[in-house]
């Protein structure tokens, strides 16, 4: 199976970084990947906020954006 590259930022950082993942990837998948929650983030791809089972494309620039509640 081929790898795809995908870069990857979250708020507070200022720069992507690049990760490889198995060309049929989820965002859920990468999520995994990056021990993140996906009940916690939201992750917006050109900037529009995108499913957790969207397919990953190669390319693809992400941003993870904990989502903040409580009251």
């Amino acid at each position: 199976m081929s790898e795809i590259e995908v870069e990857v930022k979250t708020v507070g950082d200022d720069r992507f970084k690049s990760f490889s993942v198995p060309s049929d990837s989820k965002i859920i998948d990468l999520l995994e990947k990056l021990e993140q929650q996906p009940e916690v983030v939201v992750v917006k791809r050109n900037g529009k906020i995108i499913s957790e089972h969207e397919k990953l494309k190669d390319g693809d620039k992400l941003t993870i954006i904990p989502v903040v509640s409580g009251g």
